[in-house]
C-alpha cells in the first residue's frame, strides 16, 4: 500500500513536470503598424515570419503594435523581448538579428516645384524635410537638409501640401491612405524608392533576448536556404526583391 502511494506520488510529480515543461514560452513583441508588414489583423510579412520561426504551441507571441518611437523605447528599456523592423543603430543596447530581414524602400512626398526638378535624393539639399519620430532618415542622406521629426504624419502631409515644407519622407501606401483627410486637395507628388536602408529585428539586451536571437538567427538561416523567407515576403510584396538595394 505504501509502495503504491509512493509510486502514485512519483507519477504525479512526473506529470506535473511534463505539464510545466509543456507550457509555451511567452515572447513580448513590439512594432509599428504597417501595411503588408505588421497589420492590425495579425497578417503581414514581419508577423508571418515571426510565427514561422517561433511557432505555436512551443511559443506564445504577444504582439503590441505601437508608434515606432515607443517600440524602440520598450526594447531599450527591456520592457519588450523583441522589436520589429528597425535600422542599425536605432536601439543602442540590444541584440540585432544577424541577417537583415529586408532592404527598406522609403518614399518621399514633395511639392510640385521640387518634383519638377527632382534628380534623386540629392535634390533634398537645403530643403525643409520632415519624417516620423526616431526614423533618422537624415542619417541615410549625404546632403545637408533642414531635417525635423514629428509624430503626426497627417500634419506633415498638410504642410508639404501647402508648401510650408518641401518634403515628407515615409511610405507611399501610408501617405496615400491619409490623402483623403488633407485640409485641401492633394498637390504633392510621391516619388518612390528614394532610400534603401537595411532592416533588422532586434532583441532586448537580456539573457532571454540573447537566447531568442540565437534561435532566430539559426532558424532564419534555414528559412533563407530553403527559400521560405522570400516566399513569405513575396506573398505581400510580389513585385519586390527582398534584399535588392538602390544603387
Amino acid at each position: 500500500m505504501v509502495y503504491r502511494f509512493i509510486w502514485s506520488l512519483l507519477l504525479l510529480c512526473l506529470l506535473s513536470l511534463k505539464l510545466v515543461s509543456a507550457e509555451p514560452i511567452t515572447i513580448s513583441i513590439v512594432g509599428e503598424e504597417m501595411i503588408d508588414y505588421s497589420n492590425r489583423d495579425g497578417s503581414g510579412y514581419y508577423l508571418d515570419l515571426v510565427r514561422r520561426i517561433f511557432p505555436e504551441p512551443e511559443w506564445q507571441l504577444n504582439v503590441d503594435l505601437v508608434p515606432f518611437a515607443r517600440s524602440l523605447y520598450l526594447v531599450e528599456q527591456k520592457r519588450a523581448d523583441m522589436g520589429l523592423g528597425v535600422y542599425s543603430g536605432d536601439v543602442s543596447s540590444s541584440y540585432y538579428s544577424r541577417e537583415p530581414i529586408e532592404v527598406d524602400k522609403v518614399d518621399v512626398a514633395v511639392t510640385p516645384e521640387l518634383a519638377a526638378i527632382w534628380k534623386g535624393v540629392s535634390s533634398l539639399k537645403q530643403k525643409k524635410v520632415q519624417a516620423m519620430l526616431e526614423y533618422r532618415f537624415d542619417s541615410f542622406v549625404n546632403v545637408p537638409m533642414y531635417y525635423e521629426e514629428n509624430s503626426d504624419l497627417l500634419q506633415m502631409l498638410n504642410h508639404v501640401n501647402s508648401g510650408r515644407i518641401d518634403a515628407v519622407m515615409y511610405y507611399k501606401d501610408e501617405m496615400e491612405k491619409l490623402s483623403t483627410k488633407l485640409h485641401h486637395p492633394r498637390q504633392y507628388v510621391i516619388i518612390e524608392n528614394v532610400l534603401a536602408p537595411a532592416v533588422y529585428f532586434v532583441f532586448a539586451h537580456t539573457p532571454k533576448g540573447e537566447r531568442l536571437k540565437v534561435i532566430f538567427d539559426s532558424k532564419m538561416d534555414e528559412l533563407i536556404q530553403s527559400g521560405e523567407v522570400d516566399k513569405i515576403f513575396h506573398k505581400y510584396m510580389p513585385n519586390r526583391d527582398r534584399l535588392q538595394s538602390i544603387q
